[in-house]
């Protein structure tokens, strides 16, 4: 069975435009990456969380950064801050109890760190404050 030349050449323009993709592929994933990722003046900046009255910082984690209270979801669905503290601590008992449907609630506060606004519940799966957190 004869290939016609046609056929040839269309397999030969085929291949240089795949490897002129793979060649031209890295250089082009650089400039979309360089145009989307932030400026590296604010890479590696200090993390400032927000401060009340009492000075407990306040906020969500941030890479290694860990305020004074977290952001979370209080039972029946309020949003508030829970003291880290108190939320290893209770983990920590939690981890060391042998029954395994054992339940410890904290407090669930506004900002302030005073006014409790509900109860978060530690279970066997209840994440640390520093789990998950590693951007």
């Amino acid at each position: 069975m004869a290939v016609s030349p046609k056929t040839i050449v269309l397999v030969v323009v085929g291949l240089v435009v795949v490897g002129g993709g793979f060649v031209a592929a890295p250089a082009l994933g650089d400039a979309f990456t360089q145009s989307v990722a932030p400026p590296a003046d604010i890479l590696g900046d200090d993390v400032e969380f927000a401060v009340n009255a009492n000075g407990e910082t306040y906020g969500s984690p941030i890479n290694d950064r860990v305020p004074d209270l977290i952001l979370t979801r209080a039972e029946g669905g309020k949003i508030g801050y829970v003291r880290v503290s108190e939320l290893e601590h209770a983990r920590n008992v939690r981890s060391s109890t042998a029954d395994p449907n054992a339940v410890f609630d904290i407090d669930v506060y506004e900002s302030d760190g005073e006014t409790t606004i509900g109860i978060f519940r530690v279970l066997d799966d209840t994440p640390g404050p520093r789990d998950g957190f590693n951007n």
